[in-house]
């Protein structure tokens, strides 16, 4: 599936995007790799409990998905990172007066480098679950998808869940496809058994890897969240190669949010804050602009992909330490 050149009305979407955001986010890179924002213009004082709180610092070390298509890619032209959730950082940056150092995480160090306190923020397809919240503490959701498999542009043996069962499927170490990602016997049961009980899951460190393997012939399909997998069918370097099998749906909702060290509840009700001003105000280009193979082609993107106000609310409420 080639890629398409972006229509006159996405064009004018990115300008606007980038337009907007400059005057709402201010942007650009701070310098020392990171998706950096303004500077601090306020001291946030000290979290509950006496904590420093996190946006006193001036630079706040972020854990991202460097080379997620999507959602944070490099972009050549200016060595910048850019995508959805590399947008999302600059918006918060701005909003809550921060720079922000991104650093590349993969799935299965996200709840270490918080405990190691190497990291204050995640923010990196985080989908948000009882295992994790255990050892950290989780915002509200920024973004929402269902699970799915993603193929050869050539397989015609794959079309519904049931043609996935027997297969040698790629998924990742620490994500919501790894059996051991869950604690509970019966949850570990669930996630081996969600594909097929015959299905072979093998896993790797990067979904990158996994699609290379895929288009190399050593994997039948890779599974995770569809908006993942949306973004490597999208990308140009694999859009040849790949597709999404559209009557494929995996497992139950995914919802995103920020990972953050226990014991910032104040800090967290912040995030809150701003995530629910960005889903107000720049959610919906930032998604057209990033997933715009999603947004030509499915009338109800945003149904699909954004948390609504009564989803936000409702986690909202168990976020920050409140499960």
């Amino acid at each position: 599936m080639p890629r398409q050149a972006p229509s006159r009305r996405l064009v004018t979407a990115a300008c606007v995007l980038a337009l907007s955001l400059a005057a709402a986010c201010g942007g650009g890179s701070d310098g020392g790799g990171g998706t950096g924002s303004a500077s601090p213009t306020h001291s946030a004082g000290p979290d509950g409990g006496g904590r420093p709180s996190l946006f006193d610092k001036e630079t706040l070390n972020i854990a991202v998905k460097k080379g997620q298509p999507g959602f944070s890619t490099l972009r050549e032209e200016d060595d910048d990172f850019a995508g959805f959730e590399a947008r999302l950082v600059q918006f918060l940056g701005t909003d809550l007066g921060f720079r922000a150092a991104d650093w590349d995480v993969q799935s299965r160090n996200r709840e270490k480098v918080l405990r190691e306190r190497s990291m204050d923020l995640v923010i990196a397809t985080y989908s948000i679950t009882a295992p994790r919240d255990k050892e950290i503490d989780f915002t509200a959701p920024y973004l929402k998808t269902y699970q799915g498999v993603l193929v050869r542009e050539d397989e015609s043996g794959i079309n519904r869940l049931a043609d996935v069962d027997g297969k040698k499927v790629c998924s990742v170490y620490g994500s919501t496809g790894d059996p051991k990602s869950e604690t509970d016997e019966k949850a570990k049961k669930a996630v081996r058994e969600a594909l097929g009980p015959n299905v072979d899951v093998v896993r790797r460190n990067s979904y990158k890897t996994c699609v290379k393997e895929l288009i190399g012939g050593n994997f039948d399909a890779v599974w995770t969240d569809k908006i993942i997998l949306e973004g490597f069918a999208q990308d140009p370097r694999y859009a040849d190669d790949v597709k999404v099998v559209r009557n494929i749906t995996v497992k139950k909702q995914q919802f995103y949010g920020i990972g953050l060290r226990e014991g910032h509840k104040e800090d967290c009700r912040k995030l809150n804050g701003a995530l629910k001003r960005f889903l107000d105000t720049q959610w919906t280009l930032t998604f057209q602009v990033y997933f715009r193979s999603i947004t030509e082609r499915v009338a109800g993107y945003e149904q699909q992909y954004k948390p609504t106000d009564d989803e936000f609310e409702a986690l909202a409420e168990t976020s920050c330490g409140g499960r």
